[in-house]
């Protein structure tokens, strides 16, 4: 791509990320918050936008007519696969956001016959055992854990979806034999999900492909 295309790109996305902020702002959310959401996301980070301000809108006439108080910060939805950049993605995005997360899920997704199957259920023990062990590494509590079946993408953009979550966090490539994979599943989710992707940068003691 020619040097001053690259340029404009980049430009024109950091400037809708410095609108988004402001505009937020002035809707009485956090100027940092969108701001980096703005830069990261870019125009992705505008249906995000739109839902908050949609979802305060509703929680706050919740509030008046019941007393409760409104809903804050981001509900998040973390894909792990026992990869180092499933947790790099997860540590940099609760770094970026950190006390404006409102809750955080994390889901592995195994296939179909590691639902039904006798052997499945070993697969299913060691899934838990591994959402319990990023769980442990993290700053941040409570933390959900969900175990996911069928196409990863899919499973993963339909729960993201039906639960009301609102980004969803990947790694930049899978574990070991799945690192193809998981890359393709990224991307499909990027693609199609109808809930806003944070892709983590590559880790760097894995070096690159």
């Amino acid at each position: 791509m020619n040097t001053n295309v690259l340029l404009y790109v980049v430009s024109i996305w950091l400037a809708i990320g410095l609108v988004l902020a402001f505009v937020m702002r002035r809707r009485g959310h956090d100027f940092s918050v969108w701001l980096v959401l703005g830069a990261v996301l870019g125009p992705l980070a505008v249906p995000l936008a739109i839902e908050r301000v949609r979802f305060h809108r509703a929680s706050e006439r919740l509030w008046r007519s019941t007393g409760s108080p409104p809903h804050r910060g981001f509900d998040l939805l973390a894909a792990v696969d026992g990869s180092v950049e499933a947790v790099v993605a997860l540590e940099t995005a609760l770094g970026l956001f950190g006390d404006r997360i409102s809750s955080l899920t994390l889901v592995t997704v195994l296939d179909y016959d590691s639902q039904a199957s006798y052997t499945g259920q070993e697969v299913q023990t060691e899934a838990r055992q591994l959402l319990d062990e990023v769980a442990q590494q993290l700053s941040f509590e409570p933390v959900d854990r969900q175990v996911l079946f069928g196409r990863p993408a899919d499973a993963i953009a339909e729960f993201a979806r039906t639960s009301g979550m609102e980004l969803i966090v990947v790694g930049a490539r899978g574990h070991g034999a799945s690192e193809s994979l998981f890359g393709s599943v990224t991307a499909r989710l990027v693609g199609s999900s109808e809930v806003p992707v944070f892709v983590g940068p590559k880790s760097a003691d894995r070096g690159t492909t």
